[in-house]
């Protein structure tokens, strides 16, 4: 926590809260995953129905990004929050007393669109309103609470079903969203610093930024690449390395660690090298660790310890490099900040969702581990050659 530590007063005062309601809006999908199957027994409905619980609100997350994007300056960061909380306490609560499944993938749907607000404007905000000597810090402190729900939040839901029954997931989705809208409303601004509306906001214009275009594709490319192997390390473990669940549960822990060990280090490091620096590393370390981690597969020789240790560097240099990528990518004027967080979310999730399908196929057998570390290193290599040469922001 060293970072976070570093952080002014007043710059505390606003990472807490999004930092808290990006966790709240993780939590919708974390803390319900160990509520699945006992959704699936409670209204006897098939495991094809059950999944599509999942499925239906990272649809939802995916497909609001445009939609908060665009919302961002028309109603300004404030509203934005209220309406997507409001509405997370109101899908929550419809899943907690839903009487069928068709209602209950309405509402996960509805929650999904809620999520996707905080993963819009909390960014948004921190890299508007945040200074310069701060803004790296504040990122990967909202980044530090990303990495903790995923790892936490099944151990939450898991603990939960022992006394109560899947709807009292909704119930303390619900409560948590109410309890946190007035904080974030509080330090949330009516409109974003800056915001000159004559200035061109559209989709265009943005992706004419090419500094912007080179930067949030190499840090969607390597998030795609952490969600290409977290969605993929279950089925690895067990059918590469006969190994189970618990195996897959000390591989989060030891990664969400390892990236809290570098995101604690990232804000110091970046001011110390530069931005520029800190990617080419993080890339660096990355790419190698995946590499090794493939020749390994090749030769037969990949432990559980191996791939370990490839999560823990890769998870580390994430949270080097993800901070700093990800504020230079935002570094375009305040009208299009909103619509830009929310093309890069896109297109991790898309990037995510692409690498995870094409792998899929090949995760059946015994040498699974190639095609998956191969289709992880090819996202790293793109990712770093976006960025080699490192893209100057500009923002106008």
């Amino acid at each position: 926590m060293q970072g976070a530590l570093s952080l002014s007063a007043a710059s505390i005062r606003t990472i807490l809260p999004l930092a808290f309601v990006t966790g709240v809006s993780m939590a919708a999908m974390d803390v319900y995953l160990p509520a699945v199957p006992a959704l699936q027994t409670g209204m006897g409905i098939s495991i094809t129905l059950a999944q599509a619980t999942v499925a239906v609100y990272l649809a939802g997350l995916a497909g609001a990004q445009l939609l908060w994007g665009e919302l961002l300056n028309r109603l300004g960061p404030r509203r934005c929050m209220e309406w997507g909380l409001g509405l997370l306490a109101l899908a929550s609560l419809g899943c907690a007393l839903a009487p069928n499944i068709e209602v209950l993938l309405v509402m996960r749907l509805l929650q999904g669109v809620a999520a996707a607000a905080a993963t819009v404007v909390a960014p948004t905000v921190a890299r508007a309103t945040l200074g310069e000597a701060d803004v790296v810090r504040g990122i990967a402190a909202i980044s530090m609470v990303e990495a903790i729900v995923p790892a936490a939040g099944p151990v939450i839901g898991a603990l939960l079903l022992t006394f109560t029954d899947w709807r009292g997931t909704f119930w303390l989705l619900a409560a948590l969203s109410l309890l946190v809208l007035p904080w974030v409303v509080k330090i949330a601004p009516r409109q974003l610093p800056g915001l000159n509306l004559a200035h061109d906001a559209s989709y265009a214009a943005i992706l004419r930024n090419r500094s912007y275009l080179r930067l949030a594709l190499s840090h969607a490319l390597c998030m795609g690449a952490l969600l290409t192997f977290l969605s993929s390390a279950p089925q690895l473990l067990q059918h590469t390395l006969g190994l189970g669940t618990s195996a897959f549960a000390l591989l989060q822990v030891l990664g969400v660690g390892s990236f809290m060990l570098g995101a604690s280090q990232s804000g110091r490091l970046a001011k110390r090298l530069g931005h520029a620096r800190v990617v080419r590393l993080g890339n660096a370390v990355q790419a190698l660790a995946c590499a090794l981690a493939l020749a390994g597969a090749a030769l037969g020789q990949l432990s559980y310890a191996a791939m370990a240790a490839y999560w823990m560097c890769f998870c580390g240099a994430l949270a080097l490099r993800g901070p700093a990528t990800f504020v230079d990518a935002l570094a375009v004027p305040p009208a299009q900040m909103g619509r830009a967080t929310a093309l890069l979310v896109l297109a991790l999730l898309a990037f995510g969702a692409l690498g995870t399908q094409l792998v899929a196929p090949f995760l059946g057998g015994e040498d699974s581990a190639v095609p998956l570390f191969c289709g992880v290193l090819l996202q790293l290599l793109v990712s770093a050659a976006l960025v080699w040469r490192y893209p100057v922001p500009r923002t106008a």
